[in-house]
Parts: C-alpha cells; sequence; structure tokens
C-alpha cells in the first residue's frame, strides 16, 4: 500500500505526487479519473496541517475563478474541486511535461521559441478584461514537452487586473523573479509579468538554476547579465535588457509588443556572414497577394481582429514556382529553388488579421516565421510565404503552419529528402 489520500469517493484514484510546497500545504498529485481513465492533476491544499488562514483558503478560490474563466490550450483546464478532512482540493487538466526547472538543456534558438510560446500566453491574458497578471511566472511553472509545446501553470498567485496592491497585502511571488512594483506592493501592470519572463530567460540562457538569479544582481536590483552571454546578438540581448528593466514604463509595454520585437532578431551571432546574408538565407516572408499594398497607413483601417475560433476553411498548396498550380509533399535539400507555401482561406469575417507563417523542422522547431498584416476581399484572402533550406537544415518530416487572428487554421506535412 502506498501513503497517498484516497480520494476515491470524489472520483480520483492517486498514481504518484508531482511536487509539492510542505511549507505552504500544498501537493500535487497525478491522478486518474475513475470513470473516464484520464489523466489529471489533483492539488492539495492541506491548511488544518499547515496552520494556513482563511486568507489562503480565498486565494484557492480566486485561483479557480480565474481557471474557470480561461480557455487556451496551453493552460491547463480546471475541471473540478472538492473539500477534504485536512484542506481542499483542486482537480485541472494534466499535462505531460516537465518544467524548465529540470534541463539545462536548451539551446538559444530553442529558448528564443520558448519565448515566443510563453508571450503568446501572455497575450491571452493581458487581452482579457480585465486583464489576468500572473504574478509567479518562473522556470518552475512553466512545462515544455519533447515536441516544444509550451504550457503555464500556478495560477495561484494570479491577479484579475493591475493598479497598486494594498500596503497590508502581503508580498506574493517568488524573489528574483518578481519586478520592483510587485515586491514593493506598487502598481501592477501588464509588463510586471514581462520581468518575470525575461527572467526566467536569461537562467536558461546563462544554465543557472532558478534559486541563483539573485546573483546576477547588483546594489541597485538590476540584473547584469550580457557579460555572460557574448555568443548572442546585441540585438537580442538589448531586447532581453528591455524585459527586466527595473522600471516597468521602461519595458515593452505589452505582451503584444515585445512579441512583435522578438520575433524578426537572430538569437546567435553568425560568423563570417554579413547581415544580409543571414536575411536573406533565414527569412520567411508572407505576402498578401494582389489586394494588400506593400505600404499601409494602418490609421485607415480596421482594428486587428482576434479570434479563439475562426470557423474558415483553408487551403495550402505546397509548389515550386509561384504561379504554378502543382502542388507536392515531397521535396529536396538538392534543390536550390525556393519551396513556396500559397494559402487561401474562405468564410472569413471580413477584417484585417495579423497572420504568421511557421516552417518547423523534423526536431519540431521553428526553422523560420513572419508575421504580416492581411485584408480580406470579402470573406476570404490568399496570399504566400516561402522557405529557402538551409546548408544545415536536415531531411526528415517539416510542417508548415499559417495562423490567422491568433489561430492555427492551417498546417501542412511535407517530406524532405537528403
Amino acid at each position: 500500500m502506498n501513503a497517498f489520500p484516497d480520494f476515491s469517493n470524489y472520483g480520483y484514484q492517486i498514481t504518484r505526487e508531482l511536487g509539492h510546497n510542505r511549507a505552504g500545504g500544498r501537493v500535487t498529485y497525478l491522478a486518474t479519473e475513475i470513470n473516464t481513465k484520464r489523466s489529471v492533476a489533483v492539488k492539495q491544499f492541506q491548511f488544518a496541517q499547515t496552520g494556513a488562514n482563511w486568507a489562503q483558503y480565498q486565494a484557492c478560490e480566486q485561483e479557480i475563478q480565474i481557471l474557470r474563466e480561461l480557455d487556451h490550450p496551453s493552460i491547463p483546464r480546471y475541471l473540478d474541486s472538492f473539500p477534504t478532512a485536512s484542506g481542499f482540493c483542486m482537480v485541472q487538466e494534466y499535462k505531460d511535461a516537465p518544467s524548465l526547472a529540470n534541463s539545462n538543456r536548451w539551446k538559444p534558438a530553442q529558448i528564443k521559441q520558448i519565448a515566443i510560446s510563453v508571450l503568446e500566453i501572455l497575450k491571452y491574458l493581458q487581452n482579457r478584461v480585465p486583464p489576468v497578471i500572473h504574478r509567479d511566472l518562473k522556470p518552475e511553472n512553466i512545462l515544455v514537452d519533447d515536441r516544444m509545446n509550451v504550457s503555464l501553470v500556478d495560477f495561484g498567485f494570479a491577479r484579475i487586473g493591475g493598479g497598486e496592491v494594498a500596503a497590508s497585502s502581503v508580498v506574493k511571488g517568488t524573489l528574483g523573479f518578481m519586478p520592483p512594483e510587485q515586491m514593493f506592493n506598487r502598481q501592477l501592470t501588464v509588463a510586471s509579468d514581462l520581468y518575470s519572463l525575461g527572467a526566467t530567460l536569461i537562467c536558461l540562457l546563462i544554465g543557472i538554476n532558478s534559486t541563483e538569479i539573485g546573483s546576477l544582481m547588483d546594489d541597485t536590483g538590476r540584473i547584469n547579465f550580457k557579460h555572460r552571454l557574448p555568443q548572442l546578438t546585441p540585438e537580442f540581448l538589448d531586447w532581453l535588457q528591455k524585459m527586466v528593466e527595473p522600471n516597468f514604463k521602461h519595458r515593452y509595454p505589452s505582451a503584444d509588443a515585445a512579441l512583435n520585437a522578438l520575433i524578426p532578431l537572430e538569437v546567435v551571432q553568425q560568423r563570417n556572414k554579413s547581415k544580409l546574408a543571414l536575411i536573406s538565407v533565414g527569412l520567411l516572408t508572407a505576402i498578401a497577394a494582389i489586394f494588400i499594398p506593400l505600404l499601409w497607413k494602418f490609421v485607415d483601417l480596421k482594428p486587428v481582429i482576434t479570434a479563439e475560433k475562426l470557423n474558415t476553411q483553408t487551403q495550402v498548396m505546397l509548389t515550386d514556382e509561384l504561379e504554378s498550380k502543382k502542388t507536392r509533399d515531397v521535396w529536396s535539400l538538392k534543390q536550390k529553388k525556393k519551396v513556396y507555401f500559397s494559402v487561401s482561406a474562405t468564410n472569413l469575417p471580413e477584417g484585417k488579421y495579423r497572420s504568421y507563417c511557421k516552417v518547423v523542422n523534423p526536431e519540431g522547431l521553428f526553422a523560420a516565421q513572419s508575421q504580416s498584416y492581411l485584408k480580406t476581399t470579402g470573406d476570404r484572402l490568399n496570399t504566400w510565404c516561402w522557405y529557402n533550406f538551409k546548408q544545415d537544415d536536415k531531411p526528415g518530416n517539416w510542417q508548415f503552419q499559417f495562423y490567422l487572428g491568433g489561430q492555427r487554421v492551417a498546417q501542412n506535412s511535407f517530406k524532405v529528402l537528403p
């Protein structure tokens, strides 16, 4: 017999412990839902054993309230809750992935991809009315599986809306990852989580544990990290520096702004190559053919449409000539021509959309990506993207992904031969 609690009366069978914070009276278990046999995560709050006060119980209720309102594939869904003899349990969707705190294996290009994924989650949270501020973003609360799918967990300190925190409130968060305004109970903004993400990325890039982030701080509280990362480009280091500026007014104003600034940046300095050559090899462009002018006056257009569930019909055609109508699903690295991805989408609400083209290599990493703004003609739009295979690209199964309004509306797989 094991020493796990028995939750069978509530419909759950504990399998193993996933993690714990004994001082805070929190233990997280992997469990099986008895009726459906699906795996779930059960977070147990043991108030009676830790002498917790009513405020901590209210914090659990607030976490549930926030999770009930969230619907994002990278945030584990709230499923259930029930009282126990010693406290309270909350049940969530289980994400089978380790946290960033459990691995130092990430390469700079992968870390950029993780940053993009987290920023897309934060963008979703910040676009809510009022916005949701996580307040405890750190390596332990970011999960990444072997396909580079990223999840953000633990909304126990999350707050709906910004503004000042009452002077009597207990500071919530993790030292080293809390921005100064959070540490001193000052005004919180959507830029507060950006600081925490920046500190997390610095830990990953340098290869230090989250407990060591304080060793990089000077007497003024500024994180000094650039001298530890000489292999990275100055542009990327400047982006990262802006993420962790002590004054929130000097950071990016939102996850959306930080995301737009990050996407085009090279991370690792390339030797013996000009910047122009790097762009011509690695750049992926998206152009709205026929009906989009090359330069827009954004003030003349309707607001960008964001949508979580577009009911669109999309076709993607891979060709070796832009005007060709002959599609293909096999490519060869020996070919010198570009591969084109011609996209046609119909049944769209009329307006302007932010789109992303992404090419994913056999390792599940973004080989290239770009964004552009596209405007419909009637209920449809047509666009195309291209990619030039690089010398170090590997054969295998590749993917092309196309996003509109924050939603992936098309995905095509194609085989790349040597």
